[in-house]
């Protein structure tokens, strides 16, 4: 949603406003995570960098991971 050399001014605030409403409410900014933190770590690991290989591999992971 952010990626680019360019940020979406519209996507970037309304993200914000997301973000701080759920903060406000104190509520997990990205959902809670039904992983164990053995495959929460998993799925991190295997995210992180995962866009700089995009064109070559491409690795997409929707897990939500607490790390």
């Amino acid at each position: 949603r952010f990626y680019g050399f360019s940020e979406n001014k519209r996507e970037y605030d309304m993200d914000m406003r997301e973000m701080v409403d759920k903060a406000k409410k104190k509520e997990p900014l990205y959902g809670t995570s039904t992983l164990t933190p053995h495959m929460q770590g998993v799925a991190s690991r295997n995210s992180r960098y995962s866009a700089l290989l995009l064109h070559i591999i491409p690795w997409f992971n929707f897990v939500n991971h607490n790390q």
